[in-house]
């Protein structure tokens, strides 16, 4: 009896350490329940668990100082390494002398530092590197579908002047719209203030410019509150195109009230946990100088047509497969590198991403059929 209990115990011993995760790796979300930010953690979450690590999470509640206190606490509690969000650019200095002098490594996500603040990172030897979006990337292929439809004049609704985010994502879509031949008439700045503010910003430009051709909404806030003023001027048939999607933006595409909308990046978060992974594993991946790499996620555009693909391939399923993520990792995959990464990044579109998955067995010829591929 004595003997089948020691073995029971060495059994149980055994299972739970093959159960127990390689390593513990903190993850801040900036705001739990918002849903751009949650899409992000859940994705973070797919990855840490397809390559067998434990993801921690911790609310930022919104503010700097919980941000700062948060990776503290992280750190204090003995994580491996920390997948971090700034929500601004002075944060990230900080915590990477916190992460250095702890000797936790670190990778950002979503939001990218600046030039400086990136060179200066490359100094602390614990810095992984990054994986997130330029959002001048955003506006841009906005800008360029927009035109692509012969479309010459357009409006833009959009946050505050001096909002880093929706500055580059307006000079984006400026950019590739007036490089086309077209013209931006006028710029709603302001008008994230709440749906009152955006629903003035938005009817205001369209009584000014009653023959405007496109309007473009920079994210998803004022989205809503545009969409519902262009339902007034429905028999104008004017072109509408958002950056974000979140389930109403969603919905307009379903009904045929948005022409196109792009998003999507959230898989940065997943990404930046294999980047992450990696260098626990003993494979510091760098760029071709040599140095913590960045890497870029396209923001894919998403035709009105495409709805059901996006909501069954990302998120009913998510985009990658568990196998995929591996992929990313030496553990898994000994040939693992900044290429690895480079060429999943490549590759990264709706219409690829479902030809993939086709070719993989996952879904049907009678989807790509019905996703319009």
């Amino acid at each position: 009896m004595k003997r089948l209990s020691i073995c029971l115990l060495l059994v149980f011993l055994l299972s739970a350490s093959a159960l127990a995760a390689d390593y513990k790796i903190g993850f801040n979300n900036a705001l739990s329940g918002v849903y751009c930010l949650d899409i992000l953690e859940n994705f973070a979450v797919y990855a840490a668990d397809a390559l067998g690590a434990e993801l921690m999470v911790v609310n930022d509640e919104g503010t700097i100082e919980k941000s700062i206190s948060n990776v503290e606490n992280l750190i204090a509690s003995g994580v491996d390494g920390i997948i971090y969000f700034g929500l601004s650019d002075a944060t990230f200095a900080i915590v990477g002398k916190m992460c250095a002098d702890a000797r936790v490594p670190f990778v950002l996500y979503d939001h990218l530092p600046t030039p400086d603040t990136l060179a200066h990172l490359r100094n602390n030897p614990y810095f992984v590197g990054a994986v997130g979006e330029d959002d001048y990337d955003a506006g841009f292929p906005i800008g360029e579908f927009a035109a692509a439809t012969g479309a010459k004049t357009a409006v833009l609704v959009t946050g505050n002047r001096g909002d880093t985010t929706h500055e580059a994502r307006v000079k984006g879509f400026t950019d590739a719209f007036e490089g086309a031949g077209g013209k931006v008439l006028d710029i709603a700045w302001a008008a994230t203030g709440g749906r009152a503010e955006a629903l003035k910003k938005s009817e205001d430009l369209l009584v000014a410019y009653p023959d405007v051709e496109v309007v473009y909404t920079t994210s998803g806030e004022p989205a809503v509150a545009t969409m519902e003023v262009l339902q007034k001027y429905a028999d104008l048939d004017i072109q509408y195109y958002v950056t974000d999607l979140d389930p109403p933006i969603l919905e307009g595409l379903q009904g045929g009230k948005i022409n196109a909308a792009n998003g999507a990046h959230w898989i940065n978060s997943g990404l930046a946990v294999a980047l992450l992974h990696n260098f626990l594993e003993g494979n510091a991946i760098k760029d071709a100088n040599g140095q913590a790499p960045v890497f870029h996620v396209p923001i894919i555009v998403l035709e009105a047509g495409q709805y059901k693909a996006y909501e069954e391939q990302w998120l009913d399923n998510m985009p990658f497969s568990p196998e995929e993520i591996r992929n990313l990792s030496v553990k898994y995959n000994p040939a693992a590198s900044a290429e690895s990464f480079e060429t999943l990044l490549a590759n990264y579109s709706v219409e690829q991403r479902v030809r993939d998955k086709f070719e993989a067995g996952i879904i049907t010829e009678e989807d790509l059929q019905r996703y319009g591929f």
